[in-house]
């Protein structure tokens, strides 16, 4: 799917009026099957996602989840959702939401101000009431199903570091697993019953925006039921090994959540949370050695912080599942 910015001049002046085909159009980056673009005039600027037929699902989560975030202060405001009509094929939906002034907080250490405004989101977010969203999100709904996506990474890891050089890292790897597949199976109960709860479905800082006094969450395409507990192990994790959080934010951050949360009585998510905290570290390794098993996907630079970031995870998991497999400096030496 492809549109010319002529013909979404002529939607945006369909769906919102003359001024708005007007408006100054750029491509943005995009982070699936859908098209992004911005559309700027001298006051404003929109955030614009086209998504076609194969991808509505995420559309309407986007959608749903602009029009509860907008309404609670915790997204931007939502201006049009819905089929995207003249000239378009059936199905293809468009997504214009207010573009939030300031940069995403991500890719640098958090203030403490600032982490708790991300805690502040997330604990108002987890508090809406479940029928307030109508759809699972996109995250996984429980352990086993996290451990299954992260598969085929680790299937990638064992061709790729099947070499001399590289077997001694293949062989902690291999025993990482094994603890990690036992400590999810021997807990897979622990997510029978649980009752799913408004989730974004990867509110990283990276989504979170500064606009003046105010804090919003962008990028609302995982939108829907899911488990709080799952959501905010993952995200700060995340920020852990990318230097996001210091140790002692993470620590503030995981215990503060937990006692924001002691009204909703959910037995077994403060279980839940640190279960998953102890394993996520380890999809984080597959993932970024699988990464930097593709020649040339990486460039660098950015190799030698994705190496960094393996190694802390590396020491994370074996901190988390208690056992020993070597320095992660000497493991990882022979990728450079």
């Amino acid at each position: 799917m492809s549109i010319s910015a002529e013909t979404l001049r002529a939607l945006l002046a369909a769906h919102l009026g003359p001024s708005a085909g007007a408006m100054t159009l750029s491509q943005a980056t995009s982070e699936g099957g859908e098209q992004r673009f911005v559309a700027r005039d001298a006051s404003s600027a929109l955030d614009i996602h086209l998504y076609p037929a194969s991808e509505r699902e995420a559309a309407r989560r986007e959608a749903a989840g602009l029009t509860l975030g907008s309404a609670v202060g915790l997204a931007p405001a939502l201006v049009f959702a819905g089929e995207a009509g003249p000239g378009q094929e059936p199905g293809v939906w468009l997504i214009i939401a207010q573009q939030p002034h300031g940069e995403p907080l991500g890719q640098r250490p958090l203030t403490d101000a600032e982490v708790d405004g991300w805690l502040f989101l997330l604990l108002t977010l987890h508090h809406l009431r479940p029928d307030m969203a109508a759809q699972p999100s996109s995250m996984s709904a429980d352990l086993s199903a996290w451990w299954a996506r992260n598969q085929p990474a680790w299937e990638a890891c064992r061709t790729a570091y099947a070499g001399p050089a590289t077997q001694p890292l293949l062989r902690g790897l291999t025993q990482l697993h094994a603890i990690t597949q036992v400590r999810i199976e021997t807990n897979r109960g622990l997510w029978a019953g649980v009752e799913r709860r408004p989730c974004h479905g990867d509110p990283a800082p990276g989504r979170l925006v500064q606009d003046g006094a105010r804090l919003t969450l962008t990028e609302w395409g995982g939108f829907g039921l899911g488990d709080p507990a799952i959501e905010v192990a993952r995200v700060a994790a995340l920020a852990a090994l990318a230097n996001e959080l210091s140790s002692a934010q993470y620590t503030h951050f995981i215990a503060a959540y937990l006692d924001g949360m002691r009204d909703l009585r959910d037995a077994t998510l403060e279980e839940r949370l640190r279960l998953f905290a102890s394993v996520a570290p380890m999809g984080v390794t597959l993932a970024g050695l699988a990464a930097l098993a593709r020649p040339g996907a990486i460039p660098p630079r950015a190799r030698r912080g994705l190496l960094a970031q393996v190694a802390r995870a590396l020491t994370w998991s074996q901190d988390a599942l208690g056992v020993q497999i070597g320095a992660p400096a000497t493991l990882l030496a022979p990728l450079g």
